[in-house]
């Protein structure tokens, strides 16, 4: 357990546990396998045919090494700076590489599509945004132990928690799906004015169940002044890997959300219903892709010149949203090493060509 420090006019520490159910990273997925299911949480069932996968091979290592040592082998870990054995001391990494070989599930998601020039007008864009910060990464994975009492009722007992939260049948969910701080939920809000002050407005909002990701499109929205003009389409697919690990009833549906006063599109139509509690990183790929390609279809015929459509999800989704667009190949051995550098409500933009229908990176 490693810990953050508090306001600088705080005294004291705040625990920061490293086995909260967080953004994919690879040792956390590792302790999620480990835990024991709660007898009192809900679990998706998925028949998993993957028995031929085998763990992909490792890049050698380009270390120079000496010829009176003997070769090291490409499983051993590269040499590392003290700043970052310090972090590896703090969180330790267990990764469980995903094979190359395709099973049954990701023959649902596959479908190769071609990348052609790019030269046109732009006719549709994804605005790609990562939730803000989460509570459980500011004051740890137990946060809900000490917040809530034993009626369920939510007290906050430090001022960067949010005011209120929604009842929930169960407090153990709050460690499952984690909320925004305040400060998280004042940032988004921030975010939604400066691209309101850009003349931006969306014209279809997709977002994650996860409730992080459902804050963070409502306080965009408000920052915008669009809270009760566009509804958000829950799309259970824009999930991360390992999200799913006790069920989907862990989230809020959208009758919930709507029992709590946000605008949801209640006639959607999820693209992908259901995800798996266990899933390899090349199948969170192909799902990924599934995703997008599906909301893009969606907005084909559109009468719109040019449509703008957001989405909040997660800090892996930058990468896999965007790589079949982009005609790249999956990062799959660096997946969590890319999702490092997507910080809270980092934004990716992809535009559509309008004559090729070619998909690039939006940049400057």
């Amino acid at each position: 357990m490693t810990a953050t420090k508090k306001d600088d006019d705080d005294d004291g520490w705040l625990p920061v546990g490293v086995d909260s159910l967080s953004d994919y990273t690879p040792h956390k997925l590792h302790l999620l396998l480990s835990l024991p299911i709660p007898g009192n949480v809900e679990t998706s069932t998925i028949n998993n045919n993957d028995n031929s996968l085998n763990l992909l091979k490792q890049s050698s290592n380009k270390a120079k090494q000496s010829s009176s040592k003997p070769k090291q082998s490409s499983d051993e870990p590269k040499k590392s700076s003290k700043k970052t054995k310090l972090f590896r001391y703090f969180m330790p990494i267990t990764r469980i590489r995903a094979s190359s070989a395709y099973n049954e599930q990701d023959k649902y998601y596959q479908q190769q599509t071609p990348i052609k020039p790019v030269d046109q007008q732009c006719d549709m864009r994804f605005f790609i945004i990562r939730h803000g910060e989460r509570v459980d990464r500011y004051f740890g994975s137990n946060w809900y132990m000490l917040a809530f009492d034993q009626q369920n009722q939510f007290h906050p007992y430090h001022r960067n928690f949010p005011p209120s939260l929604p009842l929930r049948s169960n407090k153990l969910f709050w460690a499952l799906d984690t909320p925004l701080t305040l400060s998280g939920l004042n940032a988004a809000k921030k975010l939604g004015q400066t691209l309101a002050s850009k003349n931006f407005k969306p014209h279809y909002v997709y977002s994650s169940p996860a409730m992080r990701c459902i804050f963070t499109t409502i306080q965009i929205l408000k920052g915008l002044g669009l809270e009760n003009r566009i509804p958000i389409r829950i799309e259970p697919g824009l999930l991360e890997i390992g999200a799913a690990r006790y069920g989907m009833s862990v989230f809020f549906q959208p009758n919930d959300w709507i029992k709590n006063g946000i605008y949801v599109d209640s006639s959607y139509q999820p693209i992908i219903t259901t995800v798996p509690p266990y899933e390899h990183e090349n199948t969170y790929y192909l799902r990924s892709k599934y995703v997008i390609r599906g909301i893009e279809k969606l907005h084909n015929n559109s009468s719109l010149e040019s449509m703008n459509i957001l989405i909040i999800a997660h800090a892996t989704s930058p990468e896999t949203l965007t790589w079949d667009l982009l005609g790249k190949e999956p990062n799959v051995n660096d997946l969590y090493t890319v999702s490092l550098d997507i910080s809270y409500l980092q934004t990716v933009i992809t535009e559509r060509k309008q004559e090729n229908k070619s998909w690039s990176l939006k940049t400057g």
